[in-house]
């Protein structure tokens, strides 16, 4: 039917045309995500000084600790106590969100900070490369170190690839059940065939992984297509909460039996609550595991407001978490990782192979 030849050749250059012009963000995108699967392992082992302390006399207090980081750095939009020791050997770490004087900034700067001396061990923006590789290349991920443009950048690229795997599906449709059960193999008649029958295998087999990652990554993301994230924070005076941080996570834990706390979002403007995010006992649904849930606090009195159930919650706020955990895979531990490591390599895999296929068929 022409109409369906019609769209095959519609499809297959915008196929081609999307490969030639975001190949190379593709093959970015794919390979850097890769790297970040195991970022919190490698960042401890690459920093055994932040999470090997000697204990030298009782622990100062979180809320202790707090304190002492916001007068560190008093113009904020966002402080978060973002994990805490996991022993006695280990310190706090602070996550800060900094106001920004340009769209382009870094926001986001971290603090670890020794318990036991209250000294700040190792500090910086995610915009260094040193001392932390790995929040660097975390930002550079998402942003490519170009603040809010360079995020919308990421969605569009996003959106990209999504097209890409549809003009794709419709170019090979025809191919796709045979490619999908290996009857059609690898074809070695020729260079050029080759590299064709690679790029349909490689691209049929892992269209819907790929077509998760970027979606995910585009709906994290979404937010900064709207004018509103494109409003630099106005400087508003210091603020620090009256209530103290030990006494609001103890009754955290008081309330519901069994919560994990995992961190603590502190207001940095006044009327805000302390927000302790954490882990219910009866969260049982692997994507909705981690700090989805909260307990809210008045945060001049630290008294209880109210309690935020993930499982409890609507549609929206558990699609929120279930895309962020999906697009991270922290689920299913190391086998999970390195399944997501090996097909997240898949868009640049195909980009290359993509752009070699161009380049036989112009020259």
């Amino acid at each position: 039917m022409k109409w369906k030849s019609s769209l095959t050749k519609t499809a297959f250059k915008l196929h081609g045309w999307i490969g030639l012009l975001a190949g190379l963000f593709f093959l970015f995108y794919g390979i850097t995500g890769s790297m970040l699967m195991f970022r919190h392992q490698l960042d401890r082992y690459f920093n055994p000084d932040l999470h090997h302390l000697r204990p030298t006399s009782k622990p100062l207090s979180a809320d202790q600790l707090y304190r002492m980081v916001w007068k560190a750095h008093p113009n904020l939009r966002k402080l978060v106590l973002h994990d805490f020791p996991a022993d006695r050997y280990d310190c706090y770490e602070f996550m800060l969100y900094k106001r920004q004087n340009r769209l382009t900034d870094n926001y986001l700067y971290y603090a670890f900070v020794n318990p036991y001396t209250g000294q700040v061990i190792s500090e910086g923006s995610y915009g260094s490369v040193r001392p932390c590789f790995f929040r660097w290349l975390y930002t550079l991920h998402y942003s490519l170190q170009l603040g809010i443009p360079g995020m919308m950048f990421t969605g569009v690229i996003g959106l990209l690839m999504l097209l890409s795997l549809l003009t794709g599906t419709i170019v090979y449709r025809k191919h796709f059940w045979q490619a999908f059960t290996f009857k059609a193999g690898l074809n070695f008649k020729n260079r050029r065939t080759a590299i064709s029958s690679l790029h349909r295998i490689l691209g049929v087999w892992s269209v819907g992984f790929t077509a998760l990652l970027f979606f995910t990554g585009f709906w994290m993301l979404k937010e900064y297509f709207t004018p509103e994230e494109w409003q630099l924070p106005k400087h508003q005076p210091a603020y620090a909460v009256r209530a103290n941080i030990d006494l609001v996570v103890k009754q955290a834990k008081q309330l519901v039996p069994g919560f994990t706390p995992i961190a603590v979002n502190i207001p940095t403007v006044k009327g805000g609550d302390v927000l302790v995010r954490g882990l219910m006992p009866t969260t049982k649904f692997f994507l909705l595991k981690g700090k989805a849930s909260s307990l809210s606090f008045n945060a001049e009195t630290g008294q209880f407001n109210q309690l935020n159930n993930i499982d409890k919650t609507s549609f929206n706020q558990r699609f929120e978490t279930e895309v962020y955990n999906l697009h991270i895979g922290s689920f299913g531990g190391s086998f999970i990782r390195w399944l997501y490591v090996c097909l997240g390599l898949m868009p640049g895999i195909l980009s290359v192979t993509g752009a070699l296929l161009w380049m036989k068929r112009t020259y």
